[in-house]
C-alpha cells in the first residue's frame, strides 16, 4: 500500500534533503569569479589597454597624536563659537554619545598608539582610479590634498609605531563576520524537533506493520499475491473479510436475529429496484480504528508542517529587522540568514508536499487496519477515471502522460481515496455515508453495499401497493437507505480558500514568492500574492455559487401525507423510503421519485429537464406491462424535484386553482388539515419516534374524499436527480488537450528552470548563498505563478459576457471546450422550430366511391366542421390536455389538435363516479349536421410512449352508448396498426408529400367497439388489443415553422466550420423539410434516407438497411459507391420526381445521408454505424436512449455540442461535450450551459464566446511563457555582468507590465461573427510554437545584438560595470551601470510588445484595437520606455536609475544641478548617461524589432505564410485539402469532418 511505505520515503527524504543542503553551503564557496569569460574594463574598442580615468572618492578621517599640533592647517578644529571638535570629526554642541571614532571600537589600553580625529577631510580626485590599488590611491590623494609633506599610513599599519608616526588615515580593521557553531541551543532544538520527528514515524511504521501482521496475511491469501490495483483487490472483497473476521479478535458478534438475512439486497433486471447494488464494485473498502499513538503522531505532522512556514516566517521577518528590532538580530549576517534559509525552505517544501501527496491517506496511515466491519471507519478507494478528450497522437505527449502516470500510481494520487466513519442504526446494524449514499454491511455477502428493494416489475405489481407500508417496514427500510435528504456541505468562503490552496501550483508559489521576500523584492511579492489570491479568490467563488444552487435544488424538505399503518398522517420529507405512499398537493415539490396510482397530476419539470410546458401525468393502469419510467411508463413516472401545478382524481378538468369551483382533492385535503389542526392540542406522541400519534378523525376524513396518491419508487441518490446530482458534485475528471500540453509545457519548462538554475549559480557564484537565490528566482520567473490565474480570469470574463447574452455557465473549465466545438447537434421541435405547432389541416380517407378495392384520399381541408364525425370525434378526445387555470396544458400537438376542433373540455360530468377520465363538450353551434350535440366521455387512455409511437383513448358516446377507440401516432406506425383494407394505395406518397412539404404528420385511426353496458371491463383490455385492428380515418398534419433567426444562426454555424446535425423524434421527411430550410442541408444536395427493410440476415438476424432517394423515391442499392462517388465530385443525377414539386431532371453537387431510429439502431448492432455518421445530417424518430447514444458516437470523433430544450433531450444534453439547454430556469443544472432566450443565435454566442475565451487564453499563456523565457535571458546575463536592472525597473516589469498587461488581454471583445476556423487547442501545435517560438528567437538575438552594439562604442568600453568590490546581495546597488540599463530598456521594449503582438488575430477576437484597455496600456507603457531612453537626465528618469547619475557628476558633464534627490550612483563613473546619438538608434533599434515581430507574425503565423505552409501539409498528409480544415491539428485527420 502507498501509505504504508509514506513513512520510510518520508524519512528517506529528509535525510536525502539534508545531506544535500549540507554539501550545497561549502560547494557554493568554491564558485568563480565574474564575469566568468572576460575581465572589465581591461581593453577598448580599439585593442589597447583601458587608460585609468579620474574618480572622486571621499577621503577618510585622518587621525593624529595631538590634534592642535599634529593636524594639518586645513583640517586643524575651527568649530563655531560654543562648539567643540567630536570623535567623529565634526562639530556638535555636545559630544556625549559620540565615541572616538579613531579608536576603532577600543579601549585605550588595548591599542597601541591613541589617536584622535581631525576635521572631517573633503573629496579627493584620483585622476587615474585603480580598483585593485584604490585604498593606496585614495591615502596619496587625500594626503596631497590636506597638504600633508608624506603619504600618512594606514590606521592599522601606524598602530604601536614609534612616536614618528604622528597621523594616519582611519581604517579600521574588519572584524570577522560572526558564525555559528550549529551547536547552539536553538538549533539543538530544531534537530530535536526534526529527527525526533522522523525517528517517532519510522517506530510508529514498524508498530503498525506489527499490528496489521494478520490483516495484511488475511488480504495477501485471498488476493493470492496478483492484485494489485483497487479495483482487482474489490473483487475479493469478500474472501477478505471473511478471512479478516478471523484474523481479528475484536470483529465483534452480529445479532443472531437479523431481519436483513433473507432479503433480496440486488433485484433483479425486470424488476423496479430503489438503487444499484453494483456500485460497491467499483471501489474498495478498508477498516480502520484509532489509535492514541497515531493520534498524537498524526497531529504533530501538521504542527511541524506549521512550524516549517513559523520558521520561514521568522527568517524572513529577522532579515528586515522584525524580530529583535536590529537586521539580522537572530542570524547575525545576511550570509548566514540566507544560508539557514536555504536549507529550511527545502525541508519545508519536502515537508508540504509530502503532507500534501499523501493527505487524504495521511489520517488513516496514522491509524491500524482491521476488517471492515470492526473498524470505527472506513477508506473507500476507487480508481482515479478521467476522460481525455481530443487525445493528442504525439509520441512526446503520450510519453510525459506515461510517466505522470507511473509517477501517480507510485504516490497512489491514481485513486482517488476518501474516509468516512462507520455509525450504527438504532438496531445495530453497521453502515457509512459516501457521496450521499448509504452503503450497509451485509452479512451473508460480508461487505458493505447500498441495498435496493424489489418494488414491483409490472403496472399491476404497483397498483397493489395502495395500502403503504407498516411502520415496522418503514424503519426497516430507512435504517437501509437513510433519510431521504443529500445534504450538501457548501464550506465557508475561508475554509473553500484553504481547500483551494491545497493545489501544488499554489504551493509552488508561495514557496517561490518565499524567496522574493528574503531578498528585498517584498513589494512585488506582496503584489504576486494579491494576484494569486484574487485568482483563487475568483475560483472559490465561481464554485460557491455553483454549489448553492445545487443545494438549493436538492435540500428540499417538507412534510407530506403519507400512508402508514393504513392510516394517512403527516411526516417530514425526509422520513420516506422506497415503498412508501403518499399524497400530493397543488403547488409542492415532489420529494422522491414515483408513480401515480390515483389521480391525476399537471407537473412542471423544467427545474431539472429543462422541459418549459406542463406535462401532465397519470395513474398507473392495472396491466401487466413492464414497467420502464422512460419507456412506456413516463407519463405515469413522477420526478423528484418537478413541481405538481394541479391535482386532480376524477374526469373533473374545471379550473381547480383559480376559480370558485373546487376539485374534491381539495376538499379531501381541507378536511385533513381540519382534522389535524382540531386535534393538535391533544396530539400524543409516539414513544418510539417522537412523532405525532393522529386519531382516526384525520385518517376517515382522507376516506370520505379522494386524494392523488402516489407509490415512492426511489429516494436520496437513487432518483433521477439525486443521480444527476451526484454526478455534479463527484463529476468524472475531463482532461482536455490543452490540459494534456499543459503539462508537457510544464515538464519542459521545468527542465529549462533546473538548467537555467545551475547557469545562475555559476554565473552568479561569489563564494556565498545568494547565487542559490536568484536560482529561485529565475525558476519564479520561468513558471509564472501567475499562469492559472490568467486562465481563471480569461474564463470568468467569457462567463461574464455569455450571461450579459442570458447564457448562464455552471462548469467554467467548460467554455473554452465550446471554443472547439466540430459538431452541433440540435433537437427540431421548439429548438431549430417554433415552439407551438400550427394546425394545417386533414385529410381524409374517401370511402364513398364503391367500386374501388382500396379506399383514397379525400381533398385535404381545415374546416373542422366539413370533416366527417368520426375524424372531428377523433380529434377532439384522442389526446391528453387538461386543462391549468385558462391555459391548456399538454403536448403541444395534442393541445394545438384540440384547440382548432372548438371544443371543450367538461367540467364536472361523472365526477361523482369517477367512471370517466375525461367529458369533452363540444361546440354550441357547428356548421354540420352529421356530429354528435352530446358530449363524449373519456373513458380509457394509454399515453403516448416513445417505443410505440402512439397513443390511444377508449370514448363513451352517451347518444349512441357506442364505445370507440381512436388512435393517433406516427403515419409509419398508424399504417402497421390499421387493417390493410382501409390503407389508401397512395398513403405512402401523400404523407411523405405532407412531410416534404415541411408538416408534422400523424395518423389517424378509429374502431368501433360497439356498446359495452359494463364499463369496467375496459380495464382488462391491453394497449395492443385497443390499438390493433383500426380502420385509418385520414392523416393529420401541422406546420412546424422555423424560428425567425434559425437559418440566419445555421448559416453562420457553417461559416464557422461547424457541422450541424438535427436529432429528432420527429419524421425524417419534416426533418429533411427543415433541413433545408434552415440551411442545414444545403440546398444541392441528394439525400438517401435509410430505413430498415422487410428482409433478415439469416448469419446476424437484422433487418436490411435499404437507401431511398428521397426525391426519386427510387432505392439505391449502393450507398457507398454513391459517398465513394461523391467524394471524388461525380454526382449522378436524380431520376424523375414523382412529386410535381420537384423537377423532373436536378444536379446534385453534395451528398447526405439522412436514417430513422429504426435504422440508426441496426447499424449500430451491425457496426457499421461509425462509417456513415459524418455523413448523415438528419437522424430521424429517435428516442432519448438514441440520442444518447448519436452524441455519443460523435463524440468519439470530434468535439460535439448539443443543444435542446429538455424533456428527452436531457440525457444527450449531459452526455454532449457541451451541452446548451433551452430553459426557462437560469439553475438549470441539465447541462453546462442553459438559457432562457430560446434561439439557436445563442448557440453562435456561446460558440463565440467559447472560441474567444480559448484564444485569449492561449495569448495569456504565450505572454506568460514569453514573459518567462525573455525574464531568463534577462536575468541570466544580468547575472553574468554581475548587474541587476533598477528596483523600479523590476517594479513596472512585474507589477504594472505583467499584471496589467495579463489583464487587458483578457479583455479581448469576442469576434463579430464565427471564422471559418476554430483557434488551436494545443500548446505544442504548430502555430502555438511558431508564434511563441518565433518571438523567442527574434527577441532574443536583438538582445544579444543590443549587447553586441553596446560594447563597440567606445564611451561604454573602459566604463564597464565591475562588481569585483560589490555585495551581489544587495542587488539594487547593481543597476547603476550601462549593462543594467540597457537590458532594462530593451526587455521592457519586448515585454510590453509581446502582449500587443499576441493581442492579434481578429478572426477569434474583435480586433487588436477594440481592446481598448490593451491599447492604452500598450500606448502608456511604450512612451513611458520611450521617454527615459530617449530624454536627458530627469527626475523622471532618474527614478528608473535610466539616464542619470550622481548630481555633482551631471553638473560635470554639463547638465544644470538637479533640483531633485538622487541617491549617489554606485560607479566609479558615477553615471550612465549615454550618448543621445545612441539613444535614438538604440530607440530605433527596439522598434524595429517590435516591427519584426509584428511582420512575423503577421505574415507567418496568421498570414499568407502561415496559410500556404498549412495548405501544403495537409495537401501532403491527408491527400488532399479537407473542406473546413483549419490549422488546429486536431483537424489534421484523414477522415475530416464534412461541414
Amino acid at each position: 500500500m502507498a501509505d504504508r511505505g509514506a513513512a520510510s520515503a518520508v524519512a528517506k527524504i529528509f535525510a536525502a534533503v539534508a545531506a544535500v543542503s549540507l554539501v550545497l553551503s561549502p560547494s557554493l564557496h568554491t564558485a568563480n569569479a565574474l564575469p566568468v569569460f572576460h575581465t572589465p574594463n581591461l581593453y577598448g574598442v580599439d585593442g589597447k589597454e583601458c587608460p585609468l580615468y579620474s574618480n572622486v572618492v571621499p577621503c577618510p578621517l585622518l587621525c593624529v597624536r595631538d590634534v592642535t599640533s599634529d593636524c594639518p592647517q586645513s583640517l586643524k578644529p575651527s568649530c563655531p563659537s560654543g562648539q567643540s571638535l567630536c570623535g567623529d570629526g565634526t562639530c556638535q554642541k555636545s559630544c556625549d554619545g559620540i565615541l572616538n571614532a579613531c579608536a576603532c571600537g577600543m579601549a585605550d589600553a588595548d591599542l597601541g598608539t591613541v589617536f584622535s580625529p581631525c576635521m572631517a577631510a573633503p573629496r579627493a580626485n584620483i585622476t587615474h582610479f585603480n580598483t585593485s590599488i584604490a585604498a593606496t590611491q585614495t591615502m596619496e590623494a587625500c594626503s596631497t590634498l590636506v597638504g600633508l609633506t608624506s603619504t600618512a599610513p594606514a590606521w592599522d599599519a601606524a598602530q604601536g609605531k614609534t612616536d614618528a608616526v604622528r597621523s594616519a588615515w582611519l581604517s579600521c580593521p574588519i572584524p570577522p563576520d560572526p558564525t555559528f557553531t550549529y551547536r547552539e541551543p536553538m538549533f539543538i532544538s530544531l534537530y530535536s524537533i526534526v529527527f525526533g520527528e522522523i525517528a517517532l514515524l519510522a517506530a510508529w511504521l514498524f508498530y503498525k506493520r506489527a499490528a496489521e501482521s494478520g490483516i495484511r496475511a488475511a488480504n495477501a491469501a485471498a488476493l493470492g499475491g496478483v492484485a494489485t490495483g483497487p479495483l482487482a483487490k474489490a473483487t475479493a472483497a469478500a474472501a477478505i473479510s471473511a478471512a479478516a473476521a478471523a484474523a481479528t479478535a475484536n470483529a465483534g458478534n452480529e445479532k443472531a436475529s437479523d431481519p436483513l438475512k433473507g432479503h433480496k439486497n440486488d433485484g433483479t433486471s425486470s424488476s423496479v429496484n430503489s438503487g444499484d447494488s453494483n456500485q460497491a464494485d467499483e471501489f474498495l473498502v478498508r477498516g480502520f480504528i484509532n489509535n492514541l499513538i497515531g493520534t498524537t503522531l498524526f497531529y504533530s505532522v501538521y504542527v511541524i508542517a506549521a512550524g516549517w512556514l513559523i520558521l520561514i516566517a521568522i527568517i524572513i521577518a529577522d532579515y528586515y529587522g522584525a524580530v529583535t528590532g536590529v537586521q539580522f538580530g537572530v542570524f547575525l549576517t545576511n550570509d548566514l540568514n540566507s544560508k539557514v534559509f536555504c536549507v529550511v525552505w527545502h525541508f519545508t517544501v519536502v515537508w508540504l508536499v509530502t503532507v500534501n501527496v499523501t493527505r487524504a491517506r495521511l489520517r488513516n496511515f496514522f491509524r491500524i487496519e482491521v476488517a471492515k466491519h470492526a473498524g470505527s471507519y472506513v477508506q473507500i478507494e476507487r480508481p482515479a477515471d478521467v476522460v481525455i478528450m481530443m487525445e493528442s497522437s504525439s509520441r512526446v505527449v503520450r510519453a510525459v502522460r506515461h510517466i505522470e502516470d507511473r509517477v501517480s500510481k507510485l504516490v497512489g494520487s491514481d485513486v482517488i481515496v476518501a474516509t468516512a466513519p462507520v455509525e450504527q442504526t438504532q438496531s445495530g446494524r453497521l453502515f457509512f455515508e459516501y457521496q450521499a449514499t448509504r452503503y450497509v454491511y451485509d452479512d451473508s455477502a460480508m461487505r458493505f453495499q447500498p441495498f435496493t428493494f424489489d418494488l414491483g416489475t409490472t403496472h399491476a405489481d404497483f397498483t397493489r401497493q395502495v395500502a403503504g407500508l407498516s411502520s415496522v417496514e418503514a424503519a426497516y427500510r430507512y435504517e437501509l437507505v437513510g433519510p431521504n435528504f443529500i445534504q450538501i456541505k457548501v464550506p465557508p468562503f475561508i475554509v473553500a480558500l484553504a481547500q483551494e490552496f491545497t493545489a501544488f501550483f499554489y504551493l509552488y508559489s508561495l514557496m517561490c514568492l518565499a524567496v522574493w521576500l528574503v531578498f528585498s523584492y517584498y513589494y512585488m511579492a506582496l503584489v504576486q500574492i494579491c494576484i494569486i489570491l484574487l485568482s483563487a479568490t475568483i475560483k472559490c467563488i465561481v464554485r460557491l455559487r455553483s454549489e448553492k444552487k445545487i443545494k438549493a435544488l436538492s435540500e428540499l424538505r417538507g412534510e407530506v401525507l403519507v400512508r402508514r399503518d393504513g392510516k394517512w398522517t403527516r411526516m417530514c420529507t425526509s422520513d420516506l423510503v422506497p415503498g412508501d405512499v403518499i399524497a400530493l398537493e397543488p403547488g409542492a415539490t415532489v420529494p422522491c421519485d414515483a408513480v401515480v396510482l390515483r389521480g391525476e397530476v399537471v407537473m412542471n419539470e423544467s427545474n431539472l429537464t429543462g422541459e418549459a410546458m406542463p406535462v401532465r401525468k397519470f395513474a398507473i393502469k392495472v396491466e401487466d406491462t413492464i414497467y420502464s419510467k422512460l419507456g412506456v411508463s413516463r407519463t405515469a413516472t413522477l420526478f423528484d424535484g418537478t413541481t405538481v401545478l394541479q391535482t386532480s382524481t376524477s374526469s373533473s378538468n374545471g379550473d381547480s386553482t383559480g376559480g370558485s369551483s373546487r376539485s374534491s382533492a381539495e376538499l379531501a385535503r381541507d378536511a385533513i388539515v381540519a382534522a389535524s389542526d382540531a386535534q393538535k392540542a391533544n396530539t400524543e406522541l409516539d414513544e418510539k419516534t417522537g412523532r405525532p400519534l393522529l386519531s382516526d378523525d384525520l385518517d376517515a376524513a382522507a376516506g370520505n374524499a379522494e386524494l392523488t396518491v402516489v407509490y415512492v419508487t426511489a429516494t436520496r441518490t437513487m432518483t433521477d436527480k439525486g443521480k444527476l446530482v451526484q454526478r455534479i458534485l463527484y463529476p468524472t475528471a475531463y482532461s482536455f488537450i490543452f490540459d494534456e500540453h499543459l503539462r508537457m509545457v510544464v515538464t519542459i519548462l521545468m527542465i529549462w528552470g533546473t538548467v537555467a538554475f545551475g547557469l545562475s549559480i555559476w554565473l552568479m557564484g561569489r563564494g556565498n548563498i545568494t547565487s542559490w537565490i536568484y536560482g529561485i528566482f529565475v525558476i519564479s520567473e520561468l513558471l509564472s505563478p501567475l499562469l492559472p490565474a490568467a486562465l481563471v480570469v480569461g474564463q470568468s470574463v467569457a462567463a461574464q459576457r455569455l450571461h450579459k447574452k442570458q447564457i448562464y455557465c455552471v462548469d467554467l473549465p467548460r467554455i473554452i471546450m465550446a471554443g472547439k466545438v466540430q459538431v452541433f447537434c440540435f433537437d427540431k421541435t421548439g429548438t431549430l422550430t417554433k415552439e407551438g405547432l400550427e394546425f394545417h389541416g386533414v385529410t381524409p380517407v374517401d370511402t364513398a366511391p364503391p367500386t374501388l378495392s382500396l379506399p383514397t384520399f379525400a381533398q385535404s381541408s381545415a374546416n373542422i366542421p366539413l370533416l366527417p364525425s368520426l375524424v372531428q370525434m377523433g380529434l377532439a378526445t384522442c389526446h391528453s390536455v387538461t386543462r391549468l387555470g385558462s391555459r391548456l396544458v399538454g403536448n403541444p400537438i395534442d393541445t394545438e389538435m384540440f384547440r382548432a376542433t372548438g371544443w371543450e373540455l367538461g367540467s364536472g360530468v361523472g365526477s361523482g363516479s369517477g367512471e370517466y377520465l375525461d367529458t369533452i363538450i363540444p361546440p354550441a353551434t357547428q356548421g354540420s349536421t352529421t356530429i354528435t350535440a352530446s358530449a363524449l366521455h373519456i373513458v380509457k387512455r394509454f399515453e403516448f410512449v416513445h417505443a410505440r409511437a402512439s397513443m390511444s383513448v377508449a370514448v363513451l358516446d352517451p347518444s349512441t352508448k357506442h364505445v370507440h377507440v381512436f388512435v393517433k401516432g406516427s403515419f409509419e406506425k398508424i399504417r402497421q396498426f390499421s387493417n390493410p383494407e382501409s390503407i389508401p394505395q397512395d398513403y405512402s406518397m401523400v404523407s411523405e408529400d405532407l412531410a416534404r412539404e415541411g408538416c408534422y404528420v400523424i395518423g389517424l385511426a378509429h374502431r368501433d367497439l360497439g356498446v359495452i353496458d359494463d364499463l369496467s371491463t375496459l380495464q382488462a383490455m391491453t394497449r395492443e388489443e385497443m390499438e390493433n385492428g383500426v380502420t385509418l380515418l385520414g392523416l393529420v398534419s401541422f406546420k412546424n415553422l422555423l424560428k425567425e433567426d434559425t437559418a440566419d444562426a445555421i448559416a453562420e454555424l457553417r461559416e464557422g466550420a461547424t457541422r450541424n446535425v438535427m436529432i429528432t423524434g420527429d419524421n425524417a421527411l419534416t426533418g429533411v423539410y427543415i433541413g433545408r430550410a434552415c440551411g442545414m442541408v444545403p440546398a444541392d444536395s441528394r439525400i438517401l434516407l435509410a430505413d430498415v427493410g422487410d428482409e433478415v440476415d439469416p448469419v446476424t438476424g437484422l433487418r436490411n438497411i435499404v437507401w431511398t432517394d428521397i426525391d426519386s423515391r427510387k432505392v439505391v442499392s449502393n450507398v457507398d459507391s454513391v459517398l465513394a462517388a461523391a467524394d471524388m465530385g461525380n454526382f449522378a443525377p436524380s431520376s424523375a420526381s414523382v412529386s410535381s414539386s420537384h423537377s423532373s431532371q436536378r444536379q446534385y453537387t453534395n451528398v447526405e445521408l439522412a436514417m430513422t431510429g429504426r435504422a440508426f439502431q441496426t447499424l449500430d448492432e451491425m457496426g457499421l454505424i461509425r462509417k456513415y455518421l459524418l455523413n448523415t445530417r438528419i437522424f430521424a424518430r429517435m428516442t432519448p436512449d438514441d440520442k444518447v447514444r448519436c452524441v455519443q458516437l460523435h463524440m468519439e470523433r470530434a468535439v460535439t455540442a448539443m443543444c435542446g430544450d429538455g424533456g428527452n433531450d436531457c440525457g444527450a444534453l449531459r452526455a454532449a461535450h457541451v451541452g446548451l439547454a433551452m430553459s426557462e430556469s437560469e439553475a438549470s443544472i441539465v447541462s453546462p450551459f442553459s438559457t432562457n432566450h430560446r434561439s439557436v443565435q445563442s448557440c453562435v454566442e456561446l460558440l463565440r464566446n467559447g472560441r474567444t475565451a480559448l484564444a485569449t487564453s492561449f495569448a495569456g499563456y504565450k505572454f506568460l511563457i514569453m514573459y518567462g523565457e525573455t525574464m531568463a535571458w534577462f536575468e541570466l546575463f544580468s547575472f553574468y555582468f554581475s548587474v541587476i536592472a533598477s528596483q523600479w525597473i523590476w517594479i513596472m516589469i512585474d507589477g504594472f507590465v505583467t499584471v496589467g498587461l495579463s489583464w487587458a488581454l483578457t479583455q479581448a471583445p469576442a469576434a463579430k461573427k464565427l471564422a471559418p476556423t476554430r483557434p488551436t487547442a494545443r500548446l505544442l501545435g504548430p502555430q502555438t510554437l511558431a508564434s511563441t517560438l518565433g518571438q523567442v528567437f527574434i527577441n532574443f538575438w536583438f538582445f544579444v545584438g543590443a549587447l553586441f552594439y553596446l560594447y563597440q562604442q567606445e564611451w561604454f568600453r573602459c566604463h564597464e560595470f565591475d562588481s569585483s568590490t560589490a555585495d551581489p546581495a544587495k542587488w539594487w546597488l547593481l543597476g547603476d551601470s550601462y549593462e543594467a540599463e540597457l537590458i532594462g530598456i530593451v526587455c521592457l521594449f519586448q515585454f510590453i510588445h509581446a502582449a500587443a503582438v499576441f493581442n492579434f488575430g481578429s478572426k477569434f477576437r474583435g480586433s487588436w484595437w477594440r481592446n481598448y484597455l490593451l491599447v492604452i496600456l500598450y500606448t502608456g507603457m511604450m512612451a513611458i520606455v520611450s521617454i527615459f531612453t530617449l530624454a536627458d537626465p530627469n527626475a523622471f528618469s532618474c527614478w528608473f536609475r535610466v539616464n542619470c547619475g550622481s548630481a555633482d557628476v551631471l553638473v560635470q558633464l554639463g547638465y544644470p544641478r538637479p533640483t531633485w534627490t538622487i541617491q549617489d550612483y554606485n560607479t566609479p563613473l558615477g553615471h550612465n548617461v549615454m550618448p543621445q546619438s545612441f539613444r535614438w538608434k538604440l530607440w530605433g533599434y527596439c522598434v524595429s524589432m517590435c516591427a519584426l515581430t509584428i511582420l512575423w507574425e503577421y505574415l507567418v503565423v496568421i498570414g499568407p505564410v502561415g496559410k500556404a505552409i498549412s495548405r501544403w501539409w495537409y495537401a501532403r498528409r491527408n491527400g488532399a485539402v479537407a473542406v473546413g480544415v483549419n490549422d488546429d491539428a486536431t483537424n489534421q485527420r484523414r477522415h475530416a469532418i464534412k461541414l
